[in-house]
C-alpha cells in the first residue's frame, strides 16, 4: 500500500567562520531538517521524494496529505479494477478469437458451397439458353412447316376440285356416248338376225 509520511521542515541557524583577505568573518545560514519517526518504517539510505503540500492540489486535486492518501488508495482500487478488466478482456479476446476462427471456417465452407452452387447455376443457365435456342429453332421450323402444310392443303383442295370437275365431265361424256353404243348394239342385233334368217333359207333350199 502507498505510504505517505507527513512531517514539517525545521530550520536552524548555523554560523561558520571564514578568513577572507586576512580578516576573519562570521557567516550565518539556515540549515534544514526534516524529522522522521520510527513508525514511518524507513530504512537507512532509502530514497524518498518530497512534495510540498502547496503542490498537492495542482498534482492530485486535493490540499493535504491525508486526502492524497485517500486519492492514492482509490487509484489502487482503480488499478485492481483495471487488472480485473484486463483479465476479463483477455478472456473475452481469447473467446472471440475462437469464435472468429469458427466463423472464418463457416465462412470458408459457405464460400465453397456458394461457388459450387454458382458453377451449377452457370451450367444450368447455359443449358437453359441452349435448350431455349433449340426450342426457338424448332418453333421457327414448325411455323415454316405449318405454312408449307397450309399451302399443300390449298393445292390439294384445288386438285381435288379439278379432279371432281374432270369426273363430272367424264360422266357427262359417258351419258352422251351411251345412246350411240346402244344404237350400235341394236344394229348389230338386227344384222345378226338377218344373217341368221338368210342362213336358214340357204339350208332349206339345199335340202330340197
Amino acid at each position: 500500500m502507498v505510504q505517505i509520511i507527513k512531517t514539517s521542515v525545521k530550520c536552524y541557524k548555523k554560523k561558520a567562520k571564514k578568513t577572507v583577505g586576512g580578516k576573519q568573518k562570521v557567516y550565518e545560514y539556515n540549515q534544514y531538517l526534516i524529522p522522521l519517526k520510527r513508525s514511518d518504517n524507513l530504512e537507512c539510505k532509502e530514497g524518498v521524494l518530497i512534495i510540498p503540500e502547496k503542490y498537492f492540489k495542482e498534482l492530485f486535486g486535493v490540499e493535504d496529505a491525508w486526502s492524497v492518501k485517500e486519492y492514492l488508495s482509490k487509484l489502487k482500487g482503480y488499478e485492481m479494477s483495471i487488472e480485473s478488466y484486463q483479465k476479463e478482456f483477455k478472456e473475452l479476446e481469447l473467446r472471440y478469437q475462437s469464435e472468429f476462427k469458427d466463423l472464418e471456417w463457416k465462412h470458408s465452407e459457405l464460400s465453397k458451397s456458394y461457388k459450387e452452387l454458382l458453377s451449377k447455376h452457370t451450367k444450368a443457365t447455359k443449358l437453359y439458353k441452349m435448350d431455349t435456342a433449340k426450342l426457338q429453332e424448332l418453333e421457327t421450323k414448325t411455323q415454316e412447316l405449318t405454312k408449307q402444310l397450309k399451302t399443300k392443303e390449298i393445292e390439294y383442295a384445288k386438285l381435288k376440285e379439278d379432279y371432281e370437275l374432270v369426273l363430272n365431265k367424264d360422266d357427262i361424256i359417258a351419258e352422251q356416248i351411251k345412246p350411240d353404243e346402244d344404237k350400235q348394239d341394236e344394229e348389230k342385233d338386227f344384222w345378226s338376225m338377218i344373217k341368221n334368217r338368210l342362213g336358214k333359207k340357204e339350208l332349206a333350199s339345199k335340202d330340197e
